[in-house]
């Protein structure tokens, strides 16, 4: 008589740490200088949902915005943003792009981000833009911010709005080598007591 093999695999505590870059450049793909109101969007396995209104995925190439050469997101009055991961996974945040809104409203800007965890405790970050805007221009309209020790997030929101935002990066939790191959034997082994227990 042939028993039948179970395999139960305990996930390693080792984790490295893989970094995504959100550039909010689709799909679908803007037309230059164009800009479009969304409730939600999704991108590299983040998922981006509207506090509010809704927020704006802008296209590069409108002269009154702010411009990089690539989309981007912004927030009027009473539109926000609050961003996951689609699986619910923990993230880190670890820079993102700001600007000011338009060259309508070039003033800096200070920008709200309320980090979650899973034990429900929050952490809430300010950040002023710089006040330089030219749209199109040659001035650098984006600058980097960068976040030290937002680890372990379930979602971040953004709850201000007049902003500009680009270029999010993120990093989540990847299997090492060691764990895929700890995975991997696991089920080689589970395969050939299969077969075994057939050929018996």
């Amino acid at each position: 008589m042939c028993s039948v093999a179970c395999v139960v695999v305990f996930p390693l505590q080792v984790r490295a740490q893989g970094r995504l870059q959100i550039t909010f450049d689709g799909p679908p793909v803007l037309s230059p200088g164009s800009g479009t109101i969304v409730q939600s969007y999704s991108e590299s396995g983040m998922y981006f949902t509207s506090l509010g209104s809704g927020f704006t995925r802008m296209a590069a190439g409108r002269t009154t915005r702010p411009d990089d050469g690539t989309a981007y997101l912004t927030a009027a009055l009473g539109e926000s943003l609050s961003f996951s991961r689609l699986d619910g996974g923990a993230f880190d945040l670890l820079s993102v792009d700001l600007a000011e809104y338009s060259t309508a409203l070039p003033d800096a800007v200070t920008v709200q981000f309320i980090g979650y965890f899973g034990d429900g405790s929050t952490v809430p970050i300010s950040v002023t833009t710089d006040g330089i805007i030219d749209g199109t221009g040659a001035l650098v309209d984006f600058q980097t911010f960068t976040f030290r020790g937002w680890t372990g997030l379930t979602r971040v929101e953004i709850p201000t709005s007049g902003w500009s935002l680009d270029n999010l990066v993120v990093g989540v939790p990847e299997p090492t080598s060691g764990a895929l191959l700890f995975v991997s034997g696991g089920i080689l082994w589970f395969l050939r007591s299969r077969q075994n227990c057939k050929a018996k």
